[in-house]
């Protein structure tokens, strides 16, 4: 039941995905097929559904159109040879442990290219949903494609376009179990059908061809390293979109999903897929919600829309003939809706301005410069971020609230106290060659403010690490310290910083007896030493 449910769904969508991206329509359920099984004997998770996605359909289509790739049969050869480069590309990256890769897409910048990526594909669709011609003139251009949408629109494609939106938003509102789109898919076939669409001049989905694909190598590549170019950028996509897709169930199912281990299962998706005729797949949420909404806790639910999916292509080519190509855009159309979160953006402005940023440019990105041209710079901006954070940790002086001995920031606790003839500085980051600098220069403006202060206990409770940049610029503060008479002490410190200062002689230097493992040990010293005999 699983199965059948799951194929009710990837029925329509990947019949919609495929006509988008200029293919031949049953070449989105070939892929779902291939996929699908190829995942079921391969990939690592037991319910996670893999098929063709709107985000890594709509990279897919804009490579295809910058490479000028027009007829549907050479488009087809094209994206196989995608999804090949894709799946080995996927083993690849499993051999040399490249999934942390897919951490490269925060959740801002995927929810901005997601937001992206729905705004695109809705805009896309408005010139099959009004039969106005393939697709709007550019988004930057609204009015002049508005304009051509209101002037050239045909009235009983447009007709049918609004009645396929009405009836998925009130199936939507008043049944959203049932299955909007195949029930739409039915009810349009018939009327189709019956009213004779075609010879009204609705366009309708037409001939597909009968019977499973043959196992062919792609051998249609126009342009190699565009290929391969638009191919890594469509790995790093959905292969990112699959693990959040996998991870987000996971917390439903109770299982684990390992990254490097999910790369084999995508390979393999990937690989079939193309050797099949498909297209690049990833994880599927809807497919993968609709699944364990009816039971699925196995592969075999995969296998079993497989198989369903193979016996309509097989078998029921004909009636699909009739579909209207209307109603696989208002599919689309609302596709695209769901992929827009409201809600996330809310949040990430809740908690970051910086990354609600990072998402809207992600956004504006994908908008302007393509789905890859958003990403890259999107991701761009964020590492730059992340590195001018890092280039500029934030410190504090420690103190003590009155009465109370645990050591807390003075510029956050205005009641709090200096211990005594002893300046405790805190350092919130490891040091490196790119902080080395903030470092010096922040040390030197708190061993001015000291004064006459006896002793300096550096708390590097937040250290980890430390290089040759690092360690000069800790040699360079016990200079300083020592030329005003001032005990250096070093409070805390793991692993590979504790390593480098042993290794560099720092440790001999400052004195065994003034390092310490945590702040409040170095200050329990000092408060010994200080007390009167």
């Amino acid at each position: 039941m699983a199965g059948l449910s799951v194929a009710a769904v990837a029925l329509p969508v990947g019949l919609a995905y495929a006509t988008m991206m200029g293919l031949p329509a049953a070449s989105g359920l070939w892929a779902a097929i291939a996929g699908m099984l190829a995942y079921a004997f391969f990939g690592t998770s037991r319910t996670l559904i893999v098929g063709p996605d709107t985000a890594t359909c709509t990279l897919i289509a804009a490579t295809l159109t910058g490479l000028s790739i027009v007829e549907p049969e050479a488009r087809l050869a094209a994206a196989a040879g995608m999804a090949v480069v894709v799946g080995l590309g996927c083993l690849l990256a499993r051999l040399f442990r490249l999934g942390v890769l897919a951490n490269l897409l925060s959740r801002p910048v995927l929810v901005g290219y997601m937001a992206g990526v729905a705004v695109t594909l809705a805009w896309s669709q408005l010139g099959t949903l009004t039969g106005a011609g393939p697709r709007p003139a550019d988004l930057l251009r609204p009015f002049e494609a508005v304009t051509r949408l209101l002037t050239q629109a045909h009235l009983p494609t447009l007709a049918l376009g609004i009645l396929c939106c009405a009836a998925l938003a009130a199936q939507r509102v008043w049944r959203p179990r049932w299955p909007g789109a195949i029930l739409l898919v039915g009810a349009t076939c018939a009327l189709s059908w019956l009213l004779d669409f075609p010879g009204n001049g609705i366009a309708v989905v037409g001939d597909i061809p009968a019977g499973l694909p043959s196992l062919r190598l792609p051998d249609d590549f126009r342009n190699v390293p565009g290929l391969v170019l638009g191919a890594g950028g469509v790995l790093l996509v959905s292969f990112s979109s699959g693990i959040v897709t996998a991870r987000s169930f996971a917390t439903v199912s109770g299982e684990e999903v390992e990254p490097n281990r999910e790369l084999v299962g995508f390979g393999a998706a990937n690989l079939a897929s193309g050797l099949f005729q498909g297209f690049v797949v990833t994880g599927a949420d809807s497919r993968t919600a609709v699944s364990l909404a009816a039971g699925a806790s196995s592969p075999l639910a995969s296998v079993a829309a497989a198989l369903t999916l193979g016996v309509v292509v097989s078998l029921a080519t004909g009636l699909l003939y009739w579909l209207p190509q209307a109603a696989l855009a208002a599919i689309l159309l609302f596709a695209a809706l769901h992929l827009f979160q409201w809600d996330a953006f809310v949040q990430l402005a809740r908690i970051s301005r910086a990354e609600l940023a990072f998402a809207i440019l992600a956004a504006v990105g994908v908008v302007a410069f393509g789905v890859l041209g958003g990403v890259i710079t999107a991701v761009t901006a964020t590492l730059m971020y992340v590195m001018y954070v890092t280039a500029n940790p934030r410190d504090a002086l420690l103190g003590r609230l009155p009465g109370d001995h645990a050591l807390c920031k003075l510029h956050l606790n205005p009641t709090a106290e200096p211990v005594p003839e002893t300046v405790i500085w805190l350092f919130e980051s490891s040091i490196w060659f790119f902080n080395a600098d903030a470092f010096r220069r922040r040390a030197r403006d708190v061993v001015a403010l000291a004064g006459q202060a006896k002793w300096f206990v550096l708390d590097a409770e937040a250290m980890t690490h430390a290089d040759a940049d690092a360690v000069e610029a800790l040699f360079t503060l016990k200079r300083e310290l020592d030329a005003r008479d001032t005990v250096m002490m070093i409070a805390g410190g793991h692993g590979m910083f504790r390593i480098a200062m042993e290794r560099s002689g720092l440790i001999e230097a400052v004195g065994q007896d003034q390092v310490f493992i945590s702040v409040e040990q170095a200050v329990a010293a000092i408060e010994r030493r200080a007390a009167p005999v």
